[in-house]
């Protein structure tokens, strides 16, 4: 049987793939997606003085507990997920949790302490490699997971993500130097990569009849 047909074979399988085991692993990843919004808002929300330090430290609980309950699922589904699918939830679900504890951290100690020099550049450098740890784990995925198909679907996937953040940032780029727009914060370029990662999820729906759910 050749590799196409093994596909297709594969592709008329995908519903019955896709069942209980995709729905936990996406309860999950809406969970810490959840989080970490609710958290960045909650972060907007004390900056601009909407609320009082006490207030954001009490509304804290909700992103928390959102983290927490993505990293019990995940680690309660782990033998039902794939190996490559285990490990990409788990790593994801420690790495937004290490993404908001030292967002707050930066923001506490440098914004509202005044940290300066050497720590501050440290404290700053943690919720970016943390961000950049998404990427990497993504990649790992794609490395780690067994199943042709399901492979396939991430590497679609990631390459719709970098033409996407990468064709924005070009564009971008030229609008700064020739002053026609103000300049952006560099981290939102891998943010609109995570937003790719979306949108190639919905061209895998639309081509092949699933997003390429983690199961």
């Amino acid at each position: 049987m050749g590799r196409a047909q093994r596909w297709l074979l594969v592709e008329q399988k995908v519903p019955a793939v896709s069942g209980k085991t995709s729905q936990a692993a996406s309860r999950c990843l809406v969970a810490a997606i959840s989080s970490v919004i609710s958290a960045l808002g909650l972060l907007f929300l004390w900056k601009s003085g909407a609320i009082s330090t006490t207030t954001a430290y009490l509304l804290a609980i909700v992103p928390v507990s959102l983290m927490i309950f993505a990293l019990v699922r995940t680690l309660g589904a782990a033998g039902k997920n794939s190996k490559a699918s285990q490990r990409y939830l788990t790593r994801m679900a420690i790495t937004m949790a290490f993404y908001l504890i030292t967002l707050f951290m930066a923001e506490h100690f440098i914004e509202d302490l005044g940290v300066t020099g050497a720590l501050a550049a440290f404290l700053a450098l943690l919720p970016g490699l943390s961000f950049a740890g998404v990427v990497w784990i993504f990649g790992a995925l794609i490395v780690e997971e067994q199943d042709e198909f399901y492979r396939l679907l991430y590497v679609r996937q990631g390459l719709i993500a970098t033409g996407v953040s990468f064709t924005l940032a070009a564009i971008w780029g030229f609008l700064e130097t020739y002053k026609i727009v103000e300049p952006v914060a560099a981290f939102w370029w891998p943010t609109i990569w995570c937003v790719g990662i979306a949108l190639g999820a919905v061209a895998n729906k639309v081509k092949y009849g699933t997003f390429g759910e983690i199961r």
